[in-house]
């Protein structure tokens, strides 16, 4: 019997498999193969919502938990998939660069903002009041921590991609099976799917359809992640990400040329050197309505657990939402109650 099977293979169940295999646990997991919104995310974390100037919610607790996770998972798969790498928030008005001034000496932010800002220029990229760094900041390279950890629980024979049938579940006081596997417990990170799961479909996730585009851009050069009312961020060679949108009346999971002509308009603000798109990608994300992940263990099912939610933050957040929910599970620890799916009566 395993410890667990988890459903989904986002960036959200994809941590949840690591996180149960470094405490030592017997995991098996399950995916559809199909393109998640962590597909298409660039990986971005960063612990300051840099439109207001403000922390992200427990954004210490999850940077403290955050970097020595990847680290951790960086020493099986023998390669990186975390690269550290400044932001620099475009400052848009002498206004809003006292502002940065001001709030980078809050107790809450000083260890994320650096008070002085940066005059320094970079060849092609137009910033007349110059930038805001933000520490530690970074992107995780998204396909390669799914498809490497695919292959490392393949080879362990821990990995199914054939899909989820929930209909053949079958849900007992001590423990679940699933076709042929028995496992204590079962967690779902669906994303955007969890409409299709019985347990925990009256969850009030919102999707939201984020649409990112890759460009080559020659002549420029980044040493730092440049955010402004988008992020361009450095890819590999001269070729860059830039978004991304924010969709919450979308019609389809299609890349929009809506979405193309915001994005590029923006882009014409901020490069002033020639650039090509090279790719235009598109997917929905698992938002909440509170901003808040879903984490918790179903009301009648203490076997049956789930993790969602995750947004545009899910590298940041799901290594430290995980491990709370591992703790509330085997050392009966309470979780936060923002992110505890209790806080609503279904």
């Amino acid at each position: 019997m395993n410890d667990v099977i988890i459903v989904g293979g986002g960036i959200a169940g994809t941590t949840l498999a690591w996180q149960w295999h470094l405490k030592g646990k017997s995991i098996y997991w399950i995916t559809d193969g199909a393109a998640a919104s962590s597909h298409v995310a660039a990986g971005v974390f960063n612990p300051v919502v840099l439109k207001r100037f403000s922390p992200v919610w427990m954004a210490q607790e999850q940077v403290n938990f955050m970097l020595p996770f990847y680290k951790e998972v960086e020493k099986y798969l023998d390669q990186p998939v975390i690269t550290y790498i400044p932001i620099w928030r475009r400052l848009h008005d002498e206004k809003e660069r006292a502002t940065w001034i001001r709030k980078s000496a809050r107790e809450d932010l000083s260890s994320f903002m650096n008070s002085e800002p940066i005059d320094s220029s970079i060849n092609g990229v137009s910033a007349p009041h110059g930038f805001g760094e933000v520490n530690p900041t970074g992107w995780l390279d998204t396909q390669r921590y799914m498809k490497e950890s695919v292959a490392y629980f393949s080879a362990r024979g821990e990995f199914n991609s054939s899909g989820f049938d929930h209909s053949r579940l079958e849900v007992k006081e001590d423990h679940i099976t699933y076709e042929y596997k028995k496992a204590r417990h079962i967690i779902f990170a669906e994303g955007i799917r969890i409409s299709e799961n019985p347990w925990f479909r009256d969850l009030p996730l919102q999707g939201n359809k984020g649409e990112i585009l890759i460009i080559k851009c020659p002549g420029l050069v980044l040493k730092q992640i440049v955010k402004s009312s988008i992020f361009l961020m450095p890819y590999k060679a001269d070729m860059f990400w830039v978004g991304a949108t924010y969709d919450r009346d979308y019609m389809d999971d299609l890349p929009s040329s809506e979405a193309r002509d915001y994005l590029i308009s923006r882009l014409d603000t901020i490069v002033q050197l020639p650039y090509q798109i090279i790719d235009h990608k598109s997917g929905i994300r698992p938002t909440t309505m509170d901003r808040r992940p879903f984490v918790g263990t179903h009301k009648l099912h203490k076997n049956m657990h789930v993790v969602n939610g995750m947004g545009s933050r899910a590298s940041l957040v799901s290594p430290w939402a995980s491990s709370l929910l591992c703790a509330s599970i085997y050392e009966q620890s309470k979780l936060p109650e923002e992110m505890d799916i209790a806080r609503f009566d279904l």
